[in-house]
C-alpha cells in the first residue's frame, strides 16, 4: 500500500482525526512536522514524485534537485500544520472565525451576488488550508453546493462527511448532481468546485502554467448554460498560523463555435488567475497528484 493510499484511506483519516482532537498544539505541530519530514525522505513514492514534478513546473522548470528538496520540505511542513489545524479545530467554530479572514473584496462580491439574477461559481485551487477556509465561509452564512471529485472512496467519503456536518452541501460530481447544480445556479445560487486536481481521463486539456493538463472543466459548461459568473477563491496562510480567503474578479464565460476551444479557452481564464496566486505562494500549493504526468521523468 502506498503512503498516499494509507493517508487517504479510512484508517489514515480516522487516525488523523483522533490524534488531531486529543493532542494539544505544543505537541501537535511538532509531531505533524516530524511525520512530514519523514515523508519527505521518500522521494521515490508516487505522491512525492507527483508533488516534486508539480513544484518543478510552477517554478518554470528552474529548480535544481536540491532546491526541489527544500521546496518539498517546506510544502510538507506547511501541509502538516494545516492538517493538524483542521482536525484539532474543526468543531471549534469560534476559533475558525477568528483565524480565517475573508478579504473585503470577497465579501463585497459575494454579498452583491446574493442579489444577482445569475448564479455564481467559485473554483478553488488546493492551496493552504482550503477545508478550514470552507468551514469559515459556511460559518459566515454562505450557503453553497460543493461539487467534489467523482466517485469518492475510503477516506474521501469520510472527509466529505466532515464537510457536511457544518452544513456544506457536498455532492460528488455525477449527472444527477450536475443537474441539481444547474437548477441552483438558475435560481441565483452558488456552487463551489475544485480547479486543479487532475482527472484520469478528459477530452479537454487547458493550459496550466503553459502546459496542457487534464483538469476539471465542468464549471465552464455550467456557467455557459446558466449565464453564471465564475471566480477563483483561494485560502492562503498568514503568519501566526492564521489564514485569509482571497479571490479574483468574477469572469463571464464566452461562447465559441468550436466546443473544445470554448471549454479550454474559458477554463484558461480562471487557471491564469490561479497561477498568479500559486506563484505568489508556491509552498502552499499542496497538490500531490500528477497534474502533468508526462513531466514525471524529466524532474531533476
Amino acid at each position: 500500500m502506498s503512503i498516499q493510499s494509507l493517508i487517504n484511506g479510512p484508517f489514515g483519516v480516522g487516525a488523523i482525526i483522533t490524534i488531531g482532537k486529543i493532542i494539544p498544539p505544543a505537541i501537535g505541530y511538532p509531531l505533524a512536522e516530524k511525520i512530514a519530514l519523514r515523508l519527505n525522505k521518500n522521494k521515490d513514492s508516487d505522491m512525492m514524485r507527483a508533488a516534486r514534478a508539480n513544484q518543478w513546473v510552477i517554478s518554470g522548470k528552474t529548480l535544481t534537485s536540491s532546491e526541489l528538496d527544500q521546496r518539498m520540505r517546506q510544502t510538507l511542513i506547511d501541509a502538516s500544520h494545516w492538517l493538524y489545524d483542521f482536525y484539532h479545530n474543526m468543531h471549534n467554530y469560534k476559533n475558525i472565525i477568528e483565524r480565517v479572514a475573508l478579504t473585503k473584496r470577497l465579501i463585497e462580491i459575494l454579498d452583491e451576488r446574493k442579489h444577482a439574477d445569475e448564479g455564481t461559481i467559485l473554483v478553488v485551487p488546493h492551496l493552504s488550508n482550503f477545508d478550514f477556509a470552507g468551514r469559515a465561509m459556511a460559518l459566515h452564512g454562505y450557503q453553497v453546493q460543493v461539487l467534489s471529485y467523482p466517485q469518492p472512496h475510503g477516506g474521501y467519503r469520510w472527509q466529505n462527511k466532515l464537510r457536511k456536518d457544518i452544513g456544506i452541501d457536498i455532492t460528488p460530481i455525477s449527472t444527477e448532481t450536475l443537474r441539481s447544480a444547474k437548477a441552483r445556479l438558475k435560481k441565483g445560487g452558488m456552487i463551489v468546485t475544485g480547479l486543479d486536481r487532475p482527472l484520469q481521463k478528459s477530452n479537454y486539456h487547458p493550459k496550466f502554467f503553459g502546459i496542457p493538463a487534464a483538469l476539471p472543466v465542468s464549471y465552464v459548461r455550467l456557467a455557459l448554460q446558466t449565464h453564471s459568473a465564475v471566480m477563483v477563491v483561494a485560502c492562503v496562510g498568514l503568519p501566526q498560523r492564521n489564514y485569509q480567503v482571497i479571490c479574483s474578479e468574477p469572469v463571464t464565460m464566452q461562447p465559441f463555435p468550436d466546443p473544445v476551444v470554448e471549454i479550454e479557452t474559458n477554463a484558461e481564464k480562471l487557471l491564469s488567475s490561479a497561477e498568479d496566486i500559486i506563484r505568489a505562494h508556491p509552498t502552499q500549493w499542496a497538490m500531490f497528484y500528477p497534474v502533468w504526468p508526462s513531466i514525471l521523468e524529466e524532474i531533476p
